[in-house]
């Protein structure tokens, strides 16, 4: 049987004190700080219980004023988790359901919560911030027991903090996953963007390649982070960052940038280049050859998620774990929902070295 959320401890006090008069209509309850002191808990465990409360009817909360118990209500007690009839259920917010990362990631999230008793709710964002808005909208409507979201253009500003700042307020057990927004100190569980860019970009160097161009989106923070890891092993190793050995692109430029003569161009100076990801490694290895142009023999190539595209093309891959990181997020939030404090994950890259680099001649 799964384990009963920390917050449910504060909900079964609470229904028992008013059920036996200790509290009666209209008395002030105790505040957040405590509740949190009583129970050992943290704030955000408190104020899922306050919103519980709330939502069956015992107590009401005024702003400014503190919280009350209801005038006129009368609570039958419940006292075990079979009488309450406990379900619970968790939200996941993903930018795309059908990118070759998803799959594993919801695989590994899945096989956490179902060992828990834990439901899911899914939505997409389609990458949209109005898609993300509409997708926070609809969780917040299903009373949810934690939230699990993928920032959508994670490297702009939040548009959407009013929704999140509503979520923590409510109590809800909040996390994001594979990316976050740095405005909101909200935990998150991601690969080390930065030590990927940099592992790759230091396996290149190794190799003996210095002009190095790197392709990164503009709009995910990944790709800024990734970025950073690129500069870093270059300056690391006293070479002069280029700037037109640098491609930025958007998702909807993406192909007319991959496709370019400026970026064919470009490439012409250099050895080898670090791709974002491996989809766009593999769609640039696909533009090199419809233009004669060999891989490795020409330009090195590495990219970043060791996907099945990448094994079977046999590409150089920095790993993402997609399915461990997807079960340390879930196992993470299952124990904010139990009360504990959330924490960020960070996964260390891991290179697999393939046939798509070679050294570089002198």
């Amino acid at each position: 049987m799964a384990s009963i959320p920390k917050y449910m401890d504060i909900v079964d006090w609470a229904v028992d004190q008013i059920a036996s008069d200790v509290f009666k209509p209209k008395d002030k309850f105790l505040s957040e700080a405590a509740l949190g002191e009583k129970f050992r808990c943290s704030r955000q465990t408190v104020r899922r219980a306050l919103e519980v409360l709330e939502q069956q009817g015992h107590i009401i909360r005024i702003q400014g004023s503190g919280t009350y118990i209801s005038p006129g209500f009368h609570p039958i007690r419940f006292k075990t988790a079979e009488k309450r009839g406990i379900s619970r259920t968790v939200g996941l917010i993903s930018t795309f359901m059908d990118n070759y990362i998803f799959p594993s990631i919801i695989r590994g999230i899945e096989g956490v919560f179902s060992s828990n008793g834990i439901a899911l709710q899914l939505a997409s964002t389609n990458n949209l911030v109005s898609g993300e808005t509409r997708s926070l909208q609809m969780m917040l409507e299903r009373h949810l027991d934690g939230l699990i979201v993928e920032p959508t253009r994670s490297a702009l500003p939040c548009a959407n903090l009013d929704l999140y700042h509503t979520i923590r307020q409510r109590g809800i057990p909040l996390l994001f996953i594979d990316s976050f927004y740095p405005e909101l100190s909200i935990p998150y569980v991601t690969l080390d963007d930065v030590k990927a860019g940099y592992a790759a970009t230091k396996y290149l160097i190794g190799r003996g390649h210095r002009d190095i161009a790197g392709i990164f989106p503009h709009s995910n923070r990944q790709g800024h982070l990734r970025y950073l890891g690129y500069v870093k092993a270059l300056a690391e190793q006293g070479i002069a960052i280029q700037d037109h050995f640098v491609f930025w692109h958007s998702k909807e430029d993406m192909h007319q940038i991959l496709h370019s003569e400026k970026l064919l161009e470009g490439l012409s100076a250099c050895t080898a280049v670090l791709c974002y990801n491996d989809f766009t490694a593999l769609t640039l290895i696909d533009f090199l050859r419809q233009n004669g142009r060999n891989v490795p023999n020409d330009l090195s190539v590495v990219g970043i998620d060791n996907s099945e595209l990448a094994k079977i093309s046999s590409l150089t891959s920095v790993v993402h774990p997609a399915e461990q990181l997807g079960e340390a997020a879930a196992n993470l939030l299952v124990s904010m929902i139990n009360g504990a404090e959330g924490k960020n994950i960070l996964f260390p890259p891991q290179l697999v070295m393939r046939t798509s680099v070679k050294d570089a001649t002198t």
